[in-house]
């Protein structure tokens, strides 16, 4: 029987480990999912593991959460993801790959058909990070998983990638939780969000959503029909934006998951919700 699976993760394998499995990777044929995260790997590994995503053929899925890479171990990797055709899912996420990185990244989404899922939380990546990948997802067809959760895009990033979202047609999924957006980036993701048809689970948790957003995002779900998930947990909406979420919930029809953790929407919102439940089905 082939050997497809291997995680190592947790295992202080360091860059000399990196080296020595990335070797491997260049002959092996039949891996195709690769865990190894936490393993104090920095950007010398992946620069020898971006060596072998050049030649290797089988690989679908690496993760490399948790390490030490830098801006120029993603360049690295971006490099090899110009030309590898099997990689579809890449987990950078707690890495220190900055905007500079980060737009290494996009630029090899520009050309890159295989990735369907990239994983960039907790990274450093700010507004001109962003909005570098927001350029990409303007082009790229194949990515449908993109999370860029506890990073620093602010406003300004959030209004970029919604700029992008009113183009792109392949990405079903976006976590932007604790990225520093209020209601500015709010307004301007529902205002995509009422014309995007791929999107069906987005998070926008943990921001300086208020009730403005919150009814921003409200208006959307009136006219929106593939959105299913939603998360605003531990935001600001209070009493008006539940309310706002509630009305909209009388008329939506396709979302089945709504979370609202924590957002002090008190009796009157809870209220509110409950007469909406009443006819949502």
């Amino acid at each position: 029987m082939l050997f497809r699976s291997l995680d190592l993760s947790h295992n202080s394998i360091g860059n000399e480990g990196a080296n020595s499995l990335a070797q491997a990777l260049r002959v092996n044929t039949s891996l195709s999912s690769f865990e190894l995260s936490d393993n104090s790997i920095g950007d010398e590994g992946a620069s020898s593991f971006s060596q072998a995503l050049k030649v290797n053929t089988s690989l679908s899925s690496l993760g490399l959460s948790d390490n030490s890479i830098g801006n120029e171990g993603a360049n690295s990797l971006s490099q090899a993801l110009t030309v590898n055709t099997s990689l579809s899912s890449l987990d950078l996420g707690w890495n220190s790959i900055g905007d500079e990185g980060a737009n290494s990244l996009a630029q090899a989404l520009t050309v890159n058909t295989s990735l369907s899922s990239l994983h960039l939380s907790i990274n450093s990546i700010g507004v001109k990070g962003a909005d570098s990948l927001a350029q990409a997802l303007k082009v790229n067809t194949s990515l449908s998983s993109l999370t860029l959760s506890m990073n620093s895009i602010g406003d300004e990033g959030a209004n970029s990638l919604a700029e992008a979202l009113r183009e792109n047609t392949s990405l079903s999924s976006l976590h932007l939780r604790c990225n520093s957006f209020g209601d500015e980036g709010a307004n301007s993701l529902a205002e995509a969000l009422r014309v995007n048809t791929s999107l069906s689970s987005v998070s926008f948790s943990e921001n300086s959503i208020g009730s403005e957003g919150a009814s921003s995002l409200a208006q959307a779900l009136r006219v929106n029909t593939c959105l299913s998930t939603l998360f605003l947990y531990e935001s600001l909406i209070g009493f008006e934006g539940a309310n706002s979420l509630a009305e909209a919930l009388r008329v939506n029809t396709a979302l089945s998951t709504l979370n609202l953790f924590c957002n002090s929407i008190g009796s009157e919102g809870a209220n509110s919700l409950a007469l909406a439940l009443r006819v949502n089905t």
